[in-house]
C-alpha cells in the first residue's frame, strides 16, 4: 500500500539527491533557523546578555586580529545570514537556487560547491584588504560581515561564462537572458558602495569575479577546484572503511574435461576524463556562442550524463 512520504523524508530527499546548490542551501536554512532560536531564548531568559557574544564569534570581521584569534569566522561568515529578517536569506537562496541549477546541469554537479566556496572566500578575503588599503572605508573602524552573496555571485556569473544568453522566464518580463540580470546584478552593487554596506559590495564583486574565472580557467584546462574534489574524496573513503564489508561467495563453476572457457572477455572500453573534458570543452563552446538551444539531443544527453556522474 502506497503511503504518503513524510516532510522529514522528503527534506532528506531532497538534501541527498538534489545537487550540491540544495545542500549549500539546507545548510544556510538551517544556521539561519538555528541561530534565530537560540537568540530568542537569550532575549527570553538572559535579556539578550549573550547576543554581541554569539554574533561575534561566527560574523566575519575586516580586522586582521579577529580574523587570526577566530579563523573559523572566515567560514561560518559565509552561512551566516541578517537575524531577524528574512529578505536577506530569502533573496540570496533563490538566486543560488536559479543559478545553480544551471551550473550543476551544463558543467556538473562537482562544480557548484567549489565556485560557491572559492567565490565567498575570495570575496570576504579581498573585503578585508580593501578596507586596509582604501582610507575612507576604515574611518569608522573595523566593520563586520555575514551572508552568502559572494558565493552566490560565483555561481551568478560563473553560469553567464558558461552560457551568456541562457533564458530565464522572469514575471512581468518575459524571457530575459541571463547576461542582462547578472549585469543589472552588478551595476547595482557597484552604485552600492557608496552605501553603508560598502563592504558587502566589495565582497559581491570580488565574489563575481572569481565565478566568471573559474569557468574561463576550467576552458583552459586549469580546474580550480581539485583541492575540493581530493576532500571530499578523503570523506567517501572514511565513508567506505566505516561501512561492514559485504562478502559474497559464489558456487564454484564445474568445467568438463576436454571443453575450454574463454577466460579473456573483451570489454568495452570506457571513455576517459581527458576525452570528456575535451567534448565537455566543445559543448561549452558552442553554448557560449549560440546558447544552450543550439545543441543537438546527443549534446544535450552528454552534459546530463556529465552533471549525474559527477
Amino acid at each position: 500500500m502506497y503511503t504518503n512520504p513524510s516532510i522529514w523524508q522528503e527534506i532528506k530527499y531532497k538534501y541527498q539527491y538534489g545537487g550540491a546548490h540544495i545542500k549549500i542551501i539546507f545548510i544556510n536554512i538551517a544556521v539561519f533557523i538555528l541561530l534565530n532560536l537560540i537568540l530568542f531564548v537569550d532575549r527570553l531568559v538572559f535579556d539578550s546578555l549573550g547576543r554581541s557574544f554569539i554574533l561575534d564569534q561566527l560574523l566575519g570581521s575586516s580586522s586582521l586580529l579577529q580574523n587570526l584569534y577566530k579563523p573559523w569566522i572566515i567560514i561560518t561568515n559565509l552561512f551566516v545570514h541578517d537575524v531577524g529578517g528574512f529578505s536577506h536569506i530569502f533573496f540570496n537562496m533563490l538566486v543560488l537556487y536559479i543559478f545553480g541549477n544551471i551550473v550543476k546541469d551544463l558543467i556538473g554537479n562537482s562544480k557548484v560547491t567549489p565556485i560557491f566556496l572559492l567565490s565567498g572566500l575570495a570575496g570576504y578575503f579581498i573585503f578585508i584588504i580593501a578596507y586596509h588599503l582604501i582610507p575612507g572605508l576604515n574611518s569608522s573602524g573595523a566593520v563586520t560581515i555575514c551572508g552568502a552573496s559572494g558565493g552566490v555571485m560565483g555561481i551568478t556569473f560563473a553560469a553567464v561564462a558558461i552560457s551568456p544568453n541562457f533564458e530565464l522566464h522572469l514575471l512581468f518580463l518575459g524571457r530575459v537572458k541571463i547576461k542582462w540580470i547578472a549585469l543589472f546584478y552588478l551595476f547595482i552593487n557597484i552604485i552600492m558602495l557608496q552605501g553603508n554596506n560598502a563592504g558587502g559590495s566589495i565582497a559581491h564583486l570580488g565574489g563575481a569575479l572569481i565565478g566568471f574565472l573559474f569557468v574561463r580557467q576550467l576552458r583552459n584546462g586549469v580546474d580550480w577546484g581539485k583541492p575540493f574534489y581530493w576532500v571530499e574524496d578523503q570523506i567517501e573513503n572514511l565513508k567506505t572503511i566505516k561501512r561492514k564489508p559485504k562478502f559474497v561467495y559464489k558456487k564454484e563453476e564445474k568445467v568438463i574435461v576436454g571443453e575450454s572457457k574463454k577466460q579473456n572477455k573483451t570489454t568495452p572500453q570506457r571513455p576517459t576524463r581527458s576525452n570528456n573534458q575535451e567534448r565537455l570543452d566543445e559543448i561549452l563552446d558552442k553554448i557560449s556562442q549560440s546558447g544552450y538551444d543550439s545543441l543537438n539531443q546527443e549534446e544535450k544527453s552528454f552534459l546530463f550524463k556529465i552533471s549525474q556522474e559527477d
